[in-house]
C-alpha cells in the first residue's frame, strides 16, 4: 500500500471546491447574508416595538391605576354624601313627626278643655234644672223660669267662689 497521495485527485477536489466556495460567494452567500440581516433587523424592529409598546403598556397601566384611585376617591365621596343625605331625610322626618306629636298633643289638650266646659256646662243646666224642680216641689208653685236660672246661677257662682277661696 502506497501512502502517497493522489496529487490529481486533491487538486480536482480543491479546485472544485475553490470553485464552489467561488460560485456560493457570488451566487448564493449575497442573497443569504441580505435575508439573515433583513432577518435580523426585522427581529431588532420587533423588539424596539415590543420594548415601545410595553413602556406603552406600563404608561396605560399606570394611568388606569391612577383612574381607579379617582374613582374610588368618588365613590367614597359618593357614598358619604348618600350617608349625609340619608341623616338629613331621618332628621327631617324625626322633627316632622315631632312636630304632628306636638300638634296632636295641643289638639288633644284644646279638645280636653273644650269637653271639661261642656261638661261644666251641662253640669251647671243640669244642677238648675234639679234645683228648680226641687224648688218647685218646695214651693209647690211655679215661678218665671227666667228668675229661677238666674237665682240658682248666682248661687252656684257662688259656691263656685266660695270653692275656689278655701
Amino acid at each position: 500500500m502506497s501512502l502517497a497521495p493522489n496529487w490529481a485527485q486533491l487538486l480536482t477536489t480543491v479546485v472544485g471546491f475553490l470553485l464552489l466556495v467561488w460560485i456560493m460567494r457570488k451566487y448564493a452567500w449575497g442573497p443569504i447574508i441580505d435575508l439573515i440581516d433583513q432577518r435580523r433587523e426585522k427581529i431588532e424592529a420587533d423588539y424596539e416595538a415590543a420594548e415601545r409598546e410595553l413602556g406603552s403598556a406600563e404608561q396605560l397601566k399606570a394611568d388606569f391605576q391612577t383612574k381607579l384611585s379617582d374613582i374610588k376617591v368618588i365613590e367614597r365621596e359618593r357614598v358619604q354624601e348618600a350617608v349625609q343625605k340619608g341623616e338629613h331625610l331621618a332628621e327631617g322626618i324625626v322633627t316632622k313627626a315631632r312636630a304632628e306629636v306636638d300638634q296632636t298633643r295641643a289638639k288633644s289638650l284644646q279638645d280636653l278643655e273644650l269637653e271639661t266646659r261642656k261638661a261644666e256646662q251641662q253640669l251647671r243646666d243640669d244642677v238648675v234644672h234639679l234645683a228648680i224642680g226641687a224648688a218647685e216641689k218646695l214651693i209647690d208653685e211655679r215661678l218665671d223660669d227666667a228668675k229661677h236660672r238666674q237665682l240658682i246661677e248666682r248661687y252656684i257662682d257662688e259656691l263656685a267662689l266660695d270653692g275656689q277661696g278655701k
